[in-house]
């Protein structure tokens, strides 16, 4: 298990020594502080700087461009930097909104062409009313009636002008409310927006130099806040404090160093039973890509299990059968291969660019597997064609593989259950679950006939029998050994609740379908966007232009929806489905005091 084991350390020492003590603390970084003044924990301390300088260091980061930070920074002013930094970003934004504004008035002007309209009572009390009327209704107008003026005419409608104090009724056609502003100002005005939008980008690149000191000030206020709430947490006396914290069992010699240094005394104790621990999860760097995907739903239990190499591999799996062409595999595999170096600077990157090569992996061999390559299936005496072990058209395969798949993903889960349980008899109630699904797998067989269902199912019911009693005689707490009959009819009880849950286990076996439909949606549109560009590029003209267009835009849809159903469904049969039968008790993550500025 990738739970890092904990003690409890105790330090105390004389009150004069407190704040050197903290300081040391947070410097080596690997305490989780307990509260040791009321049953409340305050809140970890905010920033001390304002959201405002967090804002402004986002808007610098998120520049396309950046210059060189000084060597030297006498002349850096936080205050001055954050200032200048939101007035950039205020203004970028208003200019973009009204970029987008005139560009929309000179799209609605540019039929009616160059004009300025009256100024309010030129006309008396008549007024311009602008109407589009698409051309199939051009001689209904001419004979409404309506004195209107024909002012442009394009392919598709009539632009028409009515002079009038009252609107028309019936209206001739659309009516559009057009800019006062004729279109030669609107395009200046947007020349303008441009030049001083590419002043502010020049500006934003400038402000950029600072990020490192704007950064580095942030954390430093962060340090100031958590050095602050630490010693929030300390219990002072008059004459001594004491401080309590978790540290990982690895991290005992140096603590002992740090604190020796000091002078203070420390205690360190494993946790008692009646202890929650905060837990911190330490996975090898092959599989650790897969804790967010655990983290997001969950933090286990400081004594639970860590599922983080499980689910590894099983969202791995998953999102490659609900992907399920291997070209597009080999499209997210180029993808991937742009941002190796750049997900690679980092530890977290290059754990993370492990679990989307293990992705891009699955897909592209479950892909090969199922014959797909952006929905075309390659000859069966080809090399590609002889890779092909599955059929998405076989649908009592394929749904049979997927029910195959969730029997053995839940099996899992309650064989993780009985061996977390192995202590008590409960650990045979896990188990009876897992007797029960495969024997329900195994009776099912003679259902649909195959050639051994009738060899299997007869076995397959005695399972499903001995799964049922095991679940009903050992899901309860109740000692198996009672002298009392109530204690008896509790365990009867308790078994008769926990066999309620078949209900339950079936739902969630057949969740696991979803893997076989919608990989079956993605690679029957795939074949689809095929064959209307096929049709497409059989006529003449621009077929072969629209083809193209065709393909490129239907594959990246139906790639995308595929990237987002393999994320959304594979996270949730391992957080839903899965965790439901193998992880129930939530912790809380262990939180390292420590500072982010280092000397």
């Amino acid at each position: 298990m990738s739970i890092v084991p904990l003690d409890k350390a105790t330090i105390c020492g004389p009150l004069a020594q407190r704040d050197a003590a903290l300081d040391a603390l947070q410097r080596f970084g690997r305490l989780h502080l307990i509260n040791l003044n009321d049953a409340t924990t305050p809140k970890r301390g905010d920033s001390l700087k304002s959201a405002d300088a967090r804002t402004a260091l986002k808007h610098l980061q998120s520049c396309p461009l950046r210059r060189r930070a000084p060597q030297r920074c006498r002349n850096f002013d936080f205050r001055r930097v954050v200032a200048k930094a939101l007035k950039n970003k205020r203004q970028h934004e208003a200019l973009v909104d009204e970029r987008d504004e005139v560009a929309k008035a000179i799209e609605n002007a540019t039929p009616w062409g160059e004009f300025r309209q009256p100024k309010e009572g030129e006309f008396g009390s008549a007024r311009l009313w602008f109407y589009v009327v698409p051309r199939r209704d051009a001689d209904r107008v001419r004979q409404s009636g309506v004195p209107c003026q024909i002012v442009a005419v394009d392919p598709t409608a009539l632009y028409c002008v009515v002079v009038a104090a009252e609107e028309p009724t019936p209206r001739p056609g659309e009516r559009v409310e057009l800019d006062r502003r004729p279109l030669s100002e609107l395009a200046a005005r947007r020349e303008e927006i441009d030049d001083a939008l590419e002043d502010l980008h020049w500006e934003r690149v400038a402000l950029t130099r600072w990020i490192p000191r704007l950064k580095r000030s942030l954390d430093a206020a962060d340090d100031a806040a958590a050095r602050a709430w630490a010693e929030r947490l300390a219990l002072s006396e008059p004459e001594l404090f004491a401080i309590q914290a978790w540290v990982p069992q690895a991290a005992r010699d140096e603590l002992e160093e740090v604190t020796r240094g000091l002078g203070l005394a420390l205690k360190l104790a494993p946790p008692d039973p009646a202890d929650e621990p905060p837990t911190l999860l330490d996975n090898p760097d092959r599989v650790a890509g897969a804790e967010g995907a655990v983290t997001f739903y969950i933090t286990p239990a400081y004594r639970a299990w860590d599922p983080t190499p499980v689910m590894f591999v099983s969202f791995s799996l998953f999102f490659g059968m609900i992907l399920a062409d291997a070209g597009y595999g080999l499209v997210l595999a180029a993808a991937l291969g742009l941002f190796w170096r750049r997900l690679g600077a980092t530890r977290k990157g290059a754990q993370f660019r492990t679990l989307l090569t293990t992705i891009v992996g699955a897909t592209i061999v479950f892909g090969s597997m199922t014959g797909s390559y952006f929905g075309l299936a390659p000859r069966p005496d080809s090399t590609l064609g002889r890779l092909r072990v599955l059929d998405f058209a076989a649908r009592g395969q394929m749904m049979g593989l997927s029910i195959l798949i969730g029997v053995g993903h839940l099996s899992l889960a309650n064989l993780v259950t009985a061996w977390r349980a192995r202590h008590s008899l409960r650990a045979l109630g896990s188990i009876g679950w897992v007797l029960l699904m495969i024997g329900a797998l195994m009776a099912a067989a003679e259902l649909l006939t195959t050639p051994w269902g009738a060899t299997v199912a007869p076995w397959g019911k005695r399972l499903v029998v001995l799964g049922v009693a095991a679940v009903l005689l050992f899901s309860s707490d109740r000692p198996l050994k009672a002298a009392r009959v109530r204690d008896w009819l509790g365990r009867v009880v308790d078994g008769l609740s926990a066999l309620t849950g078949i209900t339950k286990l079936f739902g969630d076996v057949l969740s696991y379908l979803r893997l076989f439909a919608l990989g079956l949606a993605s690679g029957q549109l795939a074949v689809t966007f095929n064959e209307l560009a096929s049709h497409m590029a059989e006529k003449r003209g621009l077929g072969l232009l629209l083809a193209s267009v065709i393909l490129i835009a239907g594959h990246g849809i139906n790639l995308a929806l595929g990237l987002m159903g393999g994320v959304v469904h594979g996270l949730r049969l391992n957080c839903i489905e899965f965790f439901n039968w193998s992880l129930t008790e939530e912790g809380r993550p262990f939180e390292p005091y420590q500072k982010k500025v280092r000397q």
